[in-house]
């Protein structure tokens, strides 16, 4: 089992800005950035959502630069889609008080009688009383040729209200706006002999709220075990006496290779909606790695007591474990091997 919040400053902010392009396509201006993990994936589906959009209509620059994108405190912590949608949610709530202030006026409704869906603007319950978004984005233009508004431009921000600093003293405090739970199963094989390990199937489990893109959670949940995995079994910074780092470059810095990646991974996605979230979304990112070493290590511990407590969980560190704590084992492995020729 695994928990993982984005521990954060209480000012840790994002903003977001949402502006309209006059075939009612749309330019998402956001601060995180995306190195993987589908952020902007995922907010351009909340845009598209919120407005009865295509996807392909929704467009989120890939890059970033602080003289052109808004501003977010840093892309880290599983807070991406959580904090920066939130703040996409509220540019989306002032873009649409925008397009149905100037619809009412054009329909000569109230405002909270129109609905925004299949890129028009309509009456409820008549949906043949409307307008295309694309007529009223930019303004819009009577026949006589008058107009009303101008070009729409959503903005958002998101602060957290409930993250507050540690007390230096006690260490209480809440550095954190949600939580996400999860958990790790392996089924391995161990050469006691050897030391080496082989994952032959693995599964993981994280509630992340709701699933905006189910196929990106599940990618990212294969994703952070093999890097979990990685890290779990070969990655190790080795120094010499004097600090140097020896093996400085992949040539030496061993990791996973494509033939060491289980067979079968299997994804389990729950879903219990945040209620502060963006379509009841919450992070996912690094907790899908947080818990790998450990169901790996506990798979050891299940399978011949032995107690692992040092990573990588290399054949050598391994080996050692088990010669510390049940050289029997090896010995008999031993045993067993010679009776049966060496095979």
């Amino acid at each position: 089992m695994c928990v993982k919040g984005p521990a954060q400053p209480p000012n840790a902010s994002a903003s977001a800005i949402l502006k309209f392009n006059e075939d009612a396509s749309i330019d998402l201006i956001v601060g995180t950035s995306s190195f993987g993990q589908g952020t902007p994936t995922g907010l351009s589906q909340i845009v598209a959502d919120e407005l009865g959009l295509p996807i392909e209509k929704i467009r989120v620059a890939l890059e970033r630069s602080t003289d052109m994108s808004a501003y977010t405190w840093q892309t880290v912590g599983s807070r991406g889609l959580f904090t920066d949608g939130l703040a996409t949610m509220e540019a989306l709530r002032d873009a649409k008080s925008q397009i149905k202030e100037i619809a009412s006026q054009v329909l000569n409704v109230k405002s909270e009688d129109l609905e925004i869906a299949n890129e028009r603007v309509f009456v409820k319950g008549a949906p043949w009383q409307g307008l295309e978004l694309a007529q009223l984005v930019f303004g819009y233009t009577y026949p006589n040729g008058t107009s009303i508004g101008g070009p729409i431009i959503g903005r958002g921000k998101f602060m957290s209200r409930l993250t507050t600093y540690l007390d230096p003293d006690t260490g209480q405090g809440s550095p954190t706006i949600f939580h996400t739970f999860g958990a790790t199963g392996v089924e391995i094989e161990l050469d006691v002999i050897t030391g080496k390990i082989e994952i032959l199937k693995a599964a993981q489990a994280f509630d992340i709220g709701k699933a905006v893109n189910p196929l990106l959670v599940k990618g990212q949940i294969d994703g952070g075990f093999i890097m979990g995995q990685s890290i779990a079994l070969f990655e190790e910074m080795i120094f010499d006496d004097q600090g140097w780092v020896l093996n400085p470059n992949l040539s030496a810095y061993r990791i996973l290779r494509a033939e060491e990646i289980p067979r079968e991974i299997d994804e389990i996605i729950v879903e219990t909606p945040e209620l502060t979230g963006p379509h009841g979304a919450r992070g996912l990112g690094e907790i899908v790695m947080v818990s790998v070493a450990p169901a790996i290590g506990n798979a050891i511990y299940n399978a011949i007591e032995v107690n692992i407590t040092k990573l990588p969980m290399s054949p050598e560190n391994v080996w050692r474990a088990v010669k510390e704590q049940r050289a029997d084992l090896i010995e008999e492995a031993r045993r067993l091997l010679k009776e049966r020729g060496g095979e």
